[in-house]
This record gives structure tokens, sequence and C-alpha cells, in this order.
């Protein structure tokens, strides 16, 4: 098995700088002592679970960091759209009894169903 190059501890703080987020501040949301902070930054790897809790934190995906698929996209590439399929968009309206008598909605939604 192949060693991976990723520096968890720095990409954390490389992305605690751009989001402007402080160790303090990590140490809050995290809900533990600032020198838990300290000495995460400072590993090459961490445990899953304390990854998800970073990722949480900060709103951002570091487990994409890891991907091996080549379909994925990390967060920090910028210049890569992600691959989208079709959305499904429901629109809820509230009509008063003369709007739908105005669109005439009644006989269309009879068609549609009929």
């Amino acid at each position: 098995m192949e060693k991976t190059n990723i520096y968890i501890g720095e990409l954390i703080k490389e992305v605690m700088v751009e989001k402007q987020v402080t160790k303090a501040e990590l140490s809050r949301r995290l809900q533990v002592k600032p020198q838990s902070v300290d000495y995460m930054l400072t590993r090459k790897s961490i445990d899953t679970d304390t990854l998800y809790n970073v990722s949480k934190a900060l709103d951002y995906d570091f487990a994409m960091l890891y991907s091996i698929s080549e379909e994925q996209i990390n967060c920090d590439k910028n210049e890569e759209a992600y691959k989208l399929s079709t959305a499904k968009i429901l629109i809820e309206l509230e009509l008063k009894p003369e709007e739908i008598i105005k669109l005439n909605l009644k006989k269309k939604i009879a068609e549609l169903l009929g």
C-alpha cells in the first residue's frame, strides 16, 4: 500500500487561515482543549472521527482530499466544475379561488390527472 503525501495538520491550518478561524475558535467548535487543536495541527494523519468533526467545524470536506475516484473533485479545485445531474424543483403556490378560476387550473389539473 502506498503512502499518501497529504499532511492533514498543515492542510487544516491552511483552511483555518482561509476561513479566518483561530485555534481558540476551532477548539470551541470542536469542544476540545486548545492543546488538542495544537497537537492535531502537528499531525500528518488523524483518525476519521476527528477528520469528520474538523470538516464540520470548518465547513470543508477534508475527506475529499483522500478520494481515489477521478470523478470526484476536491473542494479546493475552483477551476473545475462539479458533475451535475438533473434536478427536480417543486414549487408550492397558494392561490385564492378567484385566481384558480382565472387561470382555469381546475380543468388543466383534471386533464393532467385524467
